[in-house]
């Protein structure tokens, strides 16, 4: 689909690298079970995993509702969805986890018939993130609960890089989002989007063993890819970050904005 805008076509069509990467990633872990805790996924509900990535986190809710729940994995990359299968016939889930390729602008779910909706940093990547906040209102039954966690990458840190450079590489990336700066909005746009009881809170994912360098290499692509930034800079940004990772002076926060809206009358 060449028409689409950048943000949402490097998600539809992912060069192999990538791909290999993200296939080997999103796993389940104690970070993780911290960023969905307030989602209350429990036995026997239905739940929507939107933008689901290759199916590890929808794997691992589709445990948790049990025989008597369901889990709809949803992403806009078809090759995600085929990783979700494999993964949900390997932990023997398969027949409680259904897929889906979808962007949100409109989920195939009749209204109030899903007890939980989840996205992991994927409400930055929409069209409208108002729009698809209000489709999980619409698919979510009375006292549903949306539940959201966004990235902001301009309240990034990367250590030892001047800040104003840091600032212009994250700017030269951000065209890679809809809204590079969604976290610090979701609150404000699940109450534009009908919910109650809106929850947020922030969950600072500090990195010093080079786990988010693989972000940093790919905001690099982007970066180079918008035409905004000189690649001298470019280069000079990964350049100290990886010579940080050897000298053991390497750090870099990812804050994660993690938002819960209930439907009620």
């Amino acid at each position: 689909m060449t028409n689409e805008p950048f943000y949402k076509a490097h998600w539809r069509d992912i060069e192999a690298e990538r791909m290999a990467a993200y296939k080997d990633g999103f796993r389940w872990d104690d970070a993780a079970e911290a960023l969905y805790a307030d989602a209350e996924v429990s036995e026997g509900l239905t739940v929507a995993d939107f933008g689901c990535g290759p199916g590890k986190v929808a794997v691992e809710l589709a445990r948790r509702v049990g025989a008597t729940g369901h889990v709809h994995a949803i992403d806009i990359n078809a090759s995600f969805l085929e990783f979700a299968k494999e993964n949900a016939d390997k932990a023997d889930v398969s027949d409680r986890l259904t897929t889906h390729q979808n962007d949100g602008a409109s989920l195939p779910f009749s209204d109030n018939s899903l007890d939980r909706v989840t996205a992991r940093n994927t409400i930055m990547y929409v069209d409208d993130p108002v729009a698809t906040l209000r489709e999980f209102h619409r698919v979510l039954r009375e006292d549903g609960l949306a539940h959201a966690i966004d990235g902001d990458w301009y309240m990034m840190v990367a250590e030892p890089v001047e800040h104003d450079l840091w600032r212009s590489f994250v700017k030269a990336s951000a065209h890679a989002c809809r809204n590079a700066d969604m976290g610090r909005k979701l609150y404000a746009t699940f109450s534009d989007a009908g919910f109650q009881n809106v929850r947020v809170s922030v969950i600072a994912n500090v990195d010093t063993s080079g786990r988010l360098l693989g972000m940093v290499h790919n905001m690099a692509k982007y970066a180079a890819e918008s035409g905004t930034l000189e690649q001298t800079a470019i280069d000079e940004v990964v350049a100290q970050v990886e010579q940080a990772l050897t000298d053991e002076r390497y750090l870099v926060v990812s804050p994660q904005f993690v938002v819960t809206g209930r439907k009620s009358s």
